[in-house]
C-alpha cells in the first residue's frame, strides 16, 4: 500500500517526470484507443471516466501493474492538461495486493502521508477517499488539495489519485464522484471477460421478445373437463 500510495508522488518515466501537469512538449498527437488500459498482464482493465483518456505516452503498463495518467481526452495533445475549464487529472498505480489482504480503509490511505492535513473523508463510494492538503503543491500547476483512495481489483491494489487546479469543482465533490466511476467502470470492464467465459451472455441467434407472455387460458370446467377428448391434470 504504501509504495503505491507514494507512487504517484515520485519521479515517473516519460513526460510526467515529477508529475508536471502545466507545460510540456506537446510533440506528435497522441495514439491512444478509447478509455480502458490493460495492465498486470491483462489481469487488470482500467477504465476512465467519461470524457477522459489514458495519456499512453505517460502510462506505463507490466507484468506486475503499471502507472497511468488519465486526462480529458480534449486536452491530450494540449501544452496545459487542465485548461481553461480547469479539468482534472487522474493518475493510477497498479501493484500486486497481499494475499489475503483486507480492502484499504481511509485510515490506511492517512497513514501513508503523515505530513498532509486531512480535509475530507467519504466512506460512501465504491472506495474510500481521503482529501488531502500537503505542504506545497503537489504538481506543478495544480493545488496543494487532491483526492486520494485506493480499491482492490483481481488480485491487485489500485491506488488512485487526483489533481485539479485551484477553483476548480474536482477538487470538492465533484472529484469524489470521479475517483468512484473510475471504480465502477474497471471493475465492470473487468468483469465482463469472466463473465463471458462462463456463458452469461444470451446466445447467438434471433432475438427473444422481452414483451410479458399471453395470459393462460381460463381454467376449464367441470363440464368441459367430462367432455370426449378432454384431458384433465
Amino acid at each position: 500500500m504504501a509504495a503505491l500510495a507514494l507512487a504517484a508522488c515520485s519521479q515517473t518515466p516519460g513526460p510526467v517526470k515529477g508529475l508536471s501537469f502545466a507545460a510540456r512538449d506537446p510533440g506528435p498527437a497522441p495514439k491512444f484507443s478509447g478509455q480502458v488500459m490493460s495492465f498486470a498482464g491483462g489481469d487488470v482493465l482500467l477504465a476512465a471516466p467519461q470524457s477522459y483518456c489514458f495519456d499512453r505516452r505517460s502510462s506505463q503498463a507490466d507484468s506486475d501493474g503499471g502507472f497511468a495518467l488519465i486526462a480529458m481526452c480534449s486536452r491530450l495533445d494540449r501544452r496545459n492538461w487542465f485548461g481553461a475549464r480547469k479539468a482534472a487529472v487522474l493518475t493510477a498505480s497498479i501493484g500486486p495486493a497481499a494475499q489475503d489482504a483486507a480492502a484499504p480503509q481511509a485510515q490506511d490511505i492517512l497513514a501513508m502521508f503523515p505530513e498532509a492535513k486531512l480535509l475530507e473523508t467519504r466512506e460512501d463510494q465504491l472506495l474510500p477517499l481521503v482529501k488531502l492538503e500537503v505542504a506545497g503543491a503537489v504538481a506543478e500547476g495544480a493545488s496543494p488539495v487532491h483526492w486520494r483512495g485506493a480499491f482492490v481489483l483481481d488480485r491487485h491494489l489500485i491506488a488512485l489519485a487526483l489533481y485539479a487546479p485551484e477553483g476548480s469543482r474536482a477538487l470538492g465533490s465533484q472529484g469524489a464522484a470521479l475517483l468512484n466511476e473510475v471504480t465502477h467502470r474497471s471493475l465492470e470492464a473487468s468483469a465482463l471477460p469472466d463473465l463471458e467465459a462462463a456463458g452469461a451472455v444470451l446466445p447467438k441467434g434471433p432475438k427473444q421478445s422481452l414483451r410479458p407472455l399471453a395470459r393462460p387460458a381460463a381454467p376449464e370446467t367441470a363440464a368441459d373437463a367430462s367432455a370426449p377428448g378432454k384431458i384433465t391434470g
